[in-house]
């Protein structure tokens, strides 16, 4: 086995992928399958189904062996997913996949118990909050999945937190297996790729081009319904109440486990406060959005206080903002429509909202190739200014790429010298804020440094290419 680099924290981590059924199934945004196969829905977004890998602490388990496999299952849905992202044939790919990419472990236990917060062997780990552990909720980036942030959210997990990576099931992630749940308890499943715009087709075309980024409008429309049906769900099922819940891959789970009660009778995870959003590239996107919008129909707010934001992708959301939007207080609140115009014109109307109640804190970390992007970095300050008028919470890691957030550049054998570092660095950022000790770790774990540019020579185009001066891993603030 290929075991991808071992997470040193205060617990070991369990994963579970856990399933739940939309009902009825819901056809999201007006985007076509251009060529739709035997089984499958006419509707690109065809909600039908949300799944959503938890990351967890855990006692070492004595009757399972660490590992959880990275690579989505079928090996071959994958292969074909990463084919369709990349743009290349499988016949390129399918040596890597198959003779590497198959043996790629998680340094995890699959399905294993999760740890009772009353149970940790010091009060120095036990959780601050209630004797509850804090919930994440982890949104992927474009080409991205369950599992390709397992290393971050694994770290986030040792530190006794609960993560909740969902699954986009809109297209962008490289491969997955919708479920349709029939009545009479049986299931379907089809295979969705990563969609390309050849893919795809309108049914107003003369209206769609148009619109700017017209698919990722509406994946994020797809995304919020996904967000919102996994937070609600799981929140229930941790609480025992009665909802439709099951997991896949690896053995049966203990269901006691996750409902259990502490002294107070509360759940072991607090779903009712204090809940953190974090999420890559599209994923940054998708929360940005999910906080600068109502909730979705038939759902009350998330109640959000944190937000890590990683290389977010601001281009997909309207301009300018967005900025975050006040949710009313207590319930009752008027059913709000899923239609993507809506969600587009809440994003837009939230920035005359007036900020007369707290909002969520926010910690954006950077890219080095992200900051360097000039247009985009202006709109990104702006954009941060609205929810942290006094500056800071803008981190840039010297030498980092796009993908430095995700486990693709520590992959056994191909991973590079710095990979690890920038990652463990991502990772201590992260926790440090959410332990509301940023300022101390910067000052005191990691090297900071101003902010310069060089110019190192031409692009193809002729304009200036452009670095950061500093030594990799260093971080700028500002």
């Amino acid at each position: 086995m290929l075991f991808l680099p071992s997470i040193h924290g205060r617990f070991p981590v369990g994963i579970t992928t856990f399933v739940t059924p939309v009902r009825p199934a819901q056809s999201i945004g007006s985007v076509k399958l251009r060529n739709a196969r035997h089984g499958q829905p006419e509707n690109a977004l065809y909600l039908e189904e949300v799944a959503f890998t938890v990351y967890y602490p855990t006692e070492k388990p004595t009757n399972l062996q660490q590992g959880v496999d990275w690579f989505i299952r079928p090996i071959k849905e994958s292969l074909n997913g990463f084919a369709s992202f990349l743009g290349i044939s499988t016949w390129l790919l399918w040596p890597v996949v198959y003779l590497f990419g198959s043996l790629i472990k998680i340094p995890a236990y699959p399905n294993a118990p999760l740890l009772n917060p009353m149970e940790s062997t010091t009060e120095s780990e036990k959780p601050s909050s209630s004797s509850q552990w804090p919930l994440i909720i982890f949104s992927h980036g474009l080409g991205g999945s369950r599992t390709a942030y397992s290393q971050l959210c694994c770290h986030l997990a040792a530190s006794g937190r609960v993560v909740l990576a969902v699954e986009h099931r809109d297209g962008t992630g490289t491969a997955c297996i919708p479920q349709s749940w029939k009545v009479d308890g049986k299931r379907t499943s089809r295979t969705l790729l990563y969609l390309r715009e050849n893919d795809i087709r309108w049914e107003d075309d003369d209206t769609v081009q148009q619109k700017p980024f017209a698919l990722r409008v509406e994946q994020l429309a797809f995304r919020h319904q996904e967000l919102y049906i996994a937070y609600s769900t799981f929140r229930h099922f941790v609480q025992n109440d009665p909802v439709e819940i099951d997991t896949i891959d690896g053995p049966p789970i203990s269901i006691e486990g996750w409902t259990n009660v502490n002294s107070e009778g509360r759940p072991s995870i607090n779903c009712d406060e204090d809940v953190i959003l974090a999420g890559h590239s599209f994923g940054g996107c998708t929360m940005l959005s999910i906080l600068s919008t109502p909730p979705a129909q038939g759902f009350g707010s998330i109640p959000v206080s944190k937000v890590v934001i990683l290389d977010p992708w601001l281009e997909p959301l309207p301009s300018p903002g967005p900025t975050p939007f006040v949710r009313p207080e207590g319930p009752g609140m008027p059913p709000i429509s899923t239609d993507v115009d809506y969600i587009q014109e809440s994003l837009k109307s939230s920035l005359t909202d007036k900020l007369d109640s707290p909002h969520p804190r926010m910690l954006v970390i950077n890219s080095e190739t992200f900051t360097l992007w000039k247009d985009h970095f202006a709109r990104l300050q702006e954009v941060v200014s609205g929810w942290e008028p006094h500056g800071g919470r803008i981190l840039t890691l010297v030498g980092s790429v796009h993908t430095s957030f995700s486990d693709f550049p520590v992959m056994p054998i191909i991973r590079k010298k710095s990979a690890r570092p920038l990652l463990e660095t991502i990772s201590t950022l992260s926790l440090a804020f959410l332990d509301d000790r940023l300022e101390e770790t910067l000052v005191s774990e990691v090297s900071t440094t101003n902010m310069e540019i060089e110019v190192i020579g031409l692009k193809k185009d002729g304009k200036p290419k452009r670095k950061l001066i500093g030594n990799v891993g260093d971080v700028i603030v500002l």
